[in-house]
């Protein structure tokens, strides 16, 4: 499984809709229990759910992973992990997949200045309050050393998403291939 992690609008959605489209990867849906976004769709950008539903999934043992991010609730369901997919998960649960899954997982790190994530999230419509937390817990919540494993780092300021999505498609490639996945 190829999992993009990277502080908030870094472009992993971006990346992993680019590798989706080209490359043919599945897109892992992670599940939530934050707001929708105006632009977002249900079960395409993330399954939303109510707290009470995502603990009962909890008591069924359908998560690989859960993690609280701004007062919300996320998680990847066991159904969600294959060796074709791509998925967007925080520190926390890039290091709960690769303890249950060490040899099947890679791990790309995406980064990208504190400017230019502030620019992208202006332009989707987000508050300057909300711009403004986000940016100072994501310093902490994705530093790299939060993360037991990273097998590629890219860094998101100035190159296109194609030549990203490439470079993320190429390396996996080649990962699964010295795995034998």
């Amino acid at each position: 499984m190829l999992v993009i992690v990277g502080a908030s609008a870094s472009g992993k959605t971006e990346i992993a809709n680019h590798l989706v489209n080209t490359y043919h990867y599945v897109k892992s849906v992670t599940t939530t229990t934050r707001d929708m976004r105006a632009y977002e769709q249900n079960h395409s950008h993330y399954h939303f759910i109510s707290k009470e539903t995502f603990h009962d999934l909890i008591e069924q043992d359908a998560f690989v992973e859960t993690s609280e991010y701004q007062h919300a609730l996320y998680g990847l369901q066991k159904s969600e992990v294959d060796t074709n997919k791509v998925v967007i998960l925080d520190p926390n649960g890039c290091n709960a997949v690769l303890k249950m899954y060490p040899n099947d997982v890679c791990i790309v790190y995406i980064q990208s200045s504190k400017e230019i994530r502030q620019s992208r999230m202006l332009a989707r419509g987000d508050t300057q309050a909300h711009i403004k937390k986000r940016l100072m817990s994501d310093d902490e919540v994705f530093h790299p050393s939060k993360l037991e494993m990273i097998h590629l780092t890219i860094d998101n300021h100035h190159q296109s998403i194609h030549h990203i999505a490439q470079k993320i498609h190429t390396f996996y490639e080649q990962f699964k291939k010295e795995k034998k996945i």
